[in-house]
């Protein structure tokens, strides 16, 4: 069914992380397979499948299974720039046909770590139904719940990145 009289915007979020890894490091953990799979969108007790194809234009697709749900995550490799920046898209097929934009830059720090630039833009469709401050709210709340679901992503890609130094005696 077509919608009509629909103004569709975007969110978009930005967060920057300090990381005391190298640029490297950082990168691997958004480019190795399974550094990938213990923190993006899944951990690895409710990782049902990780398929990768880590290129440009490459793919990706994600089944989490939590609570009796499976959700699946897709997307494509559109930049890989090694050590300095990625661009890739992220969806999840039952819930929209579109796609969403992730773009992350690493820059070294002189420390030695590393400064994470995050940049995510969503499209948020306007139901027909909601009012200009409803449709304004129903924006607000997707930031705010997804700025928190990202902020805990980081959190485990940190934990992530330290058990791997750990285990293989990097610093």
């Amino acid at each position: 069914m077509a919608k009509y009289n629909v103004e569709n915007e975007h969110v978009e979020i930005h967060i920057e992380r300090l990381l005391k890894y190298s640029p490297e490091l950082v990168y691997k953990a958004w480019t190795d397979v399974d550094l990938l799979k213990q923190w993006f969108m899944t951990s690895q007790r409710t990782n049902k499948a990780f398929d990768v194809n880590m290129h440009e234009g490459g793919s990706y697709r994600i089944v989490d299974s939590r609570n009796g749900k499976q959700n699946i995550v897709q997307g494509t490799y559109e930049e890989l720039v090694k050590n300095e920046y990625i661009k890739m898209t992220i969806g999840m097929p039952e819930l929209s046909d579109h796609e969403d934009v992730i773009e992350v830059e690493f820059e070294e720090r002189e420390f030695g770590g590393t400064q994470m630039f995050f940049f995510y833009q969503s499209l948020v469709e306007k139901e027909r139904r909601l009012s200009a401050l409803e449709y304004k709210q129903k924006k607000k709340e997707y930031h705010d719940s997804t700025v928190h679901g990202l902020e805990l992503m980081f959190d485990k890609m940190h934990q992530v990145l330290q058990q791997y130094v750990e285990d293989n005696e990097l610093f």
